[in-house]
């Protein structure tokens, strides 16, 4: 038993002595701070240390540092190196290398991000309904779907909705459809440079009201990134489009070739709320009064968890709609979403 009780008492010496293992980062003014890397995006490095909890610190402060596990990094150019990380000379960094990984020196200035999210699926689901039964008997429904998957060189986006309404007039036996439209859309976009991509897109819109049977958009170009950060991300986009608009009535069905000039906008403003706006616009190039405008604009707050709530107005503007209907189609809708 005494042989026991001593052995423990070296093996506990032995591990206070040890040095802890931790990653470690050496600033450029000579201090230096231990803990774990998180990751580094947007400039800011990720990094949880038990004196100071979790901290972002600027990537132009950092000298060099090093990792006790094999670290992801993906440099300016799109290149990925997954090592442990070793110090270096001041504004630089070696990778650990192995038996099948030759170690190399990495300029910090360089690095694009450390640990970037796996690359998945991302977006919200919205919905939002009224059910009025009495003097006023109606019914109203609207759904949303977005998504959008990114990885280092490319980025898909997904998007869908329906809405419906109805309403019974007096005197009448049933309900008489007032809304009833839909759409699906779907990019995607492959990055030349972090921020100069190209685009091929397709989408197709119904709206039972309008008499639209369906209008059908495609087609390519070119965007740039100008902001991708946690907090805003915005982006512009020019190309051509094939639109073809197909009509439930007597109006002959209208097919053009058209510019296309878009933007995407979202904008955190602060913690739990953000603000969003998107914008496609089709002028024809094979008649001047051939103009097509998309727009959504909206806020989304947080509610509890990954629920919160949205407000949004989509607009509409078809210079050629059906005969007898109207150019503008605006809806304001507020609802309830889930972000996954």
């Amino acid at each position: 038993m005494k042989s026991l009780a001593w052995i423990a008492v070296i093996t506990c010496a032995i591990a206070a002595t040890a040095p802890a293992s931790a990653d470690e980062i050496q600033f450029t003014n000579g201090d230096k701070l231990t803990g774990k890397i998180v990751k580094l995006a947007d400039g800011k490095l990720g990094f949880d240390s038990k004196v100071a909890g979790t901290i972002a610190v600027n990537w132009t402060d950092v000298a060099t540092l090093s990792s006790d596990e094999p670290v992801t990094v993906v440099l300016d150019g799109g290149q990925v190196v997954v090592d442990k990380l070793v110090p270096a000379e001041p504004g630089s960094v070696k990778t650990a290398g192995n038996g099948q990984i030759t170690s190399q020196t990495i300029v910090l200035a360089s690095t694009a991000k450390l640990n970037p999210e796996p690359v998945q699926w991302k977006g919200r689901v919205t919905a939002g309904a009224d059910f009025e039964r009495g003097n006023t008997v109606s019914d109203s429904f609207d759904s949303a779907l977005d998504a959008v998957r990114r990885s280092e060189n490319d980025r898909i986006t997904f998007g869908a909705a329906y809405s419906a309404a109805a309403n019974k007039p007096e005197n009448e036996p049933d309900k008489q459809p007032t809304k009833s439209k839909m759409f699906g859309r779907m990019q995607y976009d492959y990055f030349f440079t972090p921020k100069w991509y190209g685009y091929v897109n397709a989408r197709g819109d119904k709206d039972r009201i309008a008499a639209l049977a369906l209008r059908f958009t495609a087609g390519s170009g070119v965007g740039y990134q100008w902001f991708e950060t946690e907090t805003l991300k915005f982006n512009t986009e020019a190309g051509l489009s094939w639109v073809s608009e197909n009509y439930s009535d007597e109006t002959p069905n209208n097919d053009y070739l058209a510019a296309r000039v878009a933007w995407n906008l979202d904008w955190i403003l602060y913690s739990g709320l953000s603000f969003f706006h998107r914008a496609s616009l089709y002028p024809s190039l094979e008649n001047s009064h051939d103009q097509l405008v998309d727009t959504v604009t909206g806020l989304r707050y947080k509610l509890f968890g990954n629920f919160f709530g949205e407000s949004k107005v989509l607009w509409v503007w078809d210079s050629t709609p059906a005969e007898g209907k109207k150019r503008n189609d605006v809806s304001y809708i507020l609802g309830v979403g889930y972000e996954f």
